[in-house]
């Protein structure tokens, strides 16, 4: 019995209360039902305000046999079956939409005329509740799979990364600039392993993020992140493979798996974000000092609701399953970026809108860069997959004053003897 089923048996079971409490004379029992009868009512469901003895009557039959559910109109045979569309008709009009889903319902109209002539004419409204009825609309047809609430057993097993737009902090050289809150989060603990204030949104600042995350917290067996194309290059998958993760990407326009690292960010809006100081502009440097004082005093040390317990002692709890990299492995040089380029005749190249000099035997070869895209200070040069030199920013100035490079001396070869034009000529002179 559905709700509405259920108001209405209530309401016919308050007027005929009065006759099936007690047992009653006939006489008695008609008399009643005729001043029940005689009263005005607001009837659910119906346009009536009254109802006739017989009526009454029989709803105190039904309820005496079958009880209140007896009370509650029947539900159509036909119920959940269009009488405006014939089961051929509805057959066709199912066939087409799952073959296509995106069809409209005036594409759908338009194809069932032209078809065939001998089905009946179907309105708009008629098709559109047929389709709402058998689940066949677009958006009921696409909907993703439900999901399961999940969660990692152990601290470590799931990472989850995303971007969150931040406020506008000081330019370095004057003015102001919008910073990005690049984050990490432990699925099981919900700990940050290490959250930034970044000038960009790009691949760049998620790389160092996680670089710092996995320096704090160790490695993580996955590590959950958006589908944008940017995440799925092979700079990405060259260090995930070269420190032991796998990287998952959740489908589009699906976020759900990326719940937990949403929530965060509402705690950082609400509890950090709003609470800054309106009045001043803080510094990129300021602003994540900031960030990282809420984190370790605020957000690790307070009790989690789905946790019982805090992020930081939750995470703890699992310290010994925590995989750490060798100690003697260079972390920064594990997550350097690797870009091809060509070394120009005057022994440069171009990198990140700055030229850098390469050694003069590389001049118009082509060679591998290694650097740190935030700090690239120091680029290394590979050729062959052997390391060359370091590569230094261009001196115009320096290098004016240095005597040019000498090209290497090669060893004159021994003269061999052949000649095409003379080869020729004496083959010409054997023939004659």
């Amino acid at each position: 019995m559905d709700a509405q089923a259920e108001k209405i048996a209530l309401f016919r079971y308050a007027l005929i209360a009065p006759l099936v409490l007690e047992t009653l004379p006939r006489g008695e029992l008609t008399r009643r039902a005729e001043e029940i009868a005689a009263r005005q009512y607001e009837i659910p469901s119906s346009q009536r305000t009254s109802v006739a003895v017989d009526t009454l009557l029989e709803w105190a039959l039904r309820y005496r046999k079958g009880g209140l559910d007896a009370l509650a109109p029947k539900p159509r045979q036909d119920r959940g079956q269009s009488r405006a569309i014939p089961p051929s008709l509805a057959q066709l009009i199912e066939r087409l939409k799952r073959e296509n889903p995106h069809r409209t319902g005036t594409t759908l109209l338009r194809e069932l005329a032209l078809a065939d002539q001998n089905l009946p004419p179907v309105s708009a409204s008629t098709l559109y509740r047929f389709l709402q009825q058998r689940g066949l609309t677009t958006r009921q047809l696409l909907a993703p799979a439900a999901r399961k609430k999940f969660e990692a057993e152990r601290s470590n097993q799931i990472w989850q990364a995303d971007m969150l737009f931040g406020p506008y902090v000081q330019r370095p050289g004057g003015g102001k600039l919008q910073v990005f809150l690049h984050a990490i989060l432990d699925d099981a603990s919900r700990l940050i392993p290490h959250a930034q204030f970044y000038p960009s949104q790009g691949l760049d600042a998620c790389l160092d993020c996680l670089r710092q995350a996995v320096a704090a917290r160790g490695l993580p067996v996955r590590l959950y992140m958006d589908n944008a194309k940017m995440y799925r290059g092979q700079q990405l998958a060259r260090i995930a493979g070269s420190i032991g993760i796998l990287i998952v990407h959740t489908p589009p326009y699906q976020p759900e798996g990326r719940g937990k690292i949403e929530r965060y960010f509402r705690s950082a809006r609400q509890q950090f974000l709003a609470n800054l100081d309106p009045k001043r502009t803080l510094s990129l440097e300021e602003l994540n000092q900031r960030l990282w004082t809420w984190i370790d005093n605020v957000y690790h040390r307070s009790e989690h609701s789905a946790l019982q317990t805090t992020p930081l002692l939750r995470w703890q709890r699992d310290i010994e399953y925590v995989r750490q990299l060798p100690p003697a492995t260079d972390l920064r040089r594990l997550f350097f970026h690797r870009l091809d380029r060509l070394v120009r005749r005057d022994c440069t190249f171009l990198l990140q809108r700055a030229f850098y000099e390469a050694p003069p035997h590389l001049a118009g070869q082509t060679v591998e860069v290694r650097f740190d895209p935030l700090d690239p200070a120091e680029v290394e040069i590979y050729h062959q997959g052997q390391r060359q030199a370091t590569a230094r920013p261009v001196d115009p100035v320096v290098n004016a004053q240095l005597p040019p490079a000498k090209p290497p001396t090669q060893p004159t070869p021994e003269p061999s003897g052949i000649n095409f034009v003379e080869l020729l000529q004496k083959k010409s002179e054997d023939k004659e």
